[in-house]
């Protein structure tokens, strides 16, 4: 769980390892005790953003300030998942990121949101 610079502990951390990662995109693999809620995906897409290579993101502590175009397409059944999650945009201190959670091949949600960073 190194990979991920962020306070949250279990059972709130639900980020547990980077797959991919550039500069301004990530590949995140999640995960739960249980199906998770809309909420905890939501929560796990921002998590995700802790995995891009950003050493402007990375080790600042992101408050999520706006969730836009949040779609559930499908109800997620299992526990893990992927996130695919991208830096759509830098301004000061705020980032905005879009985000896919992927269960297997098949998208399970989609939408974006805003952090600002402390």
């Amino acid at each position: 769980m190194s990979d991920f610079a962020i306070p949250h502990l279990a059972p709130l951390r639900f980020v547990k390892r980077r797959i991919e990662a550039t500069t301004e995109d990530a590949i995140v693999e999640i995960g739960f005790d249980d199906v998770p809620s809309l909420g905890m995906l939501i929560e796990a897409a921002t998590q995700s953003s802790s995995g891009i290579l950003n050493d402007e993101i990375n080790g600042r502590i992101g408050f999520l300030v706006t969730l836009k175009n949040i779609k559930l397409l499908q109800t997620p059944y299992t526990t893990t998942f992927q996130v695919k999650i991208h830096l759509d945009l830098k301004a000061d201190d705020l980032r905005y990121l879009s985000f896919t959670i992927y269960d297997d091949t098949v998208p399970v949600l989609t939408g974006s949101f805003v952090i600002v960073l402390q």
